[in-house]
């Protein structure tokens, strides 16, 4: 028998921004200097590890398929909150920008259902 949710190609365009946000959890979570010194300009240098947890722990949630839904909306937030930390700091907003782009498109394409707008039944 034939599997008829046909899987785009393209669904995994999620890896990209998922491992970024792996790759910046680590330094947070061991309090390496220069991601401390990068907090720090954005007026977060103290609470550095705590971060790193909570973007790690987005990331778990939203790598684990059934929760997947609610991991998405979790890493959407936290790159809302890059692009916020981002902005006070004076930096470019690009790489959150970046982040929740390729998250939004790679879950379209991962769930398409996900982003379509259901009317409650009426009784």
């Amino acid at each position: 028998m034939e599997n008829t949710v046909s899987k785009s190609k393209w669904r995994f365009i999620w890896v990209v921004p998922i491992a970024l946000l792996i790759i910046t959890a680590v330094p947070k979570i061991f309090s390496i200097e220069f991601m401390v010194n990068n907090m720090a300009e954005a007026g977060m240098g103290h609470m550095t590890f705590w971060v790193g947890l909570i973007e790690m722990g987005c990331v778990i949630v939203f790598l684990v398929p059934k929760t997947r839904n609610i991991g998405f909306l979790l890493v959407t937030a936290y790159a809302g909150g890059i692009i916020t930390a981002e902005w006070i700091a004076h930096k470019t907003v690009v790489p959150g920008l970046v982040i929740a782009t390729l998250l939004w498109a790679g879950m379209y394409f991962e769930n398409p259902k996900f982003f379509q707008f259901v009317e409650p039944s009426k009784k």
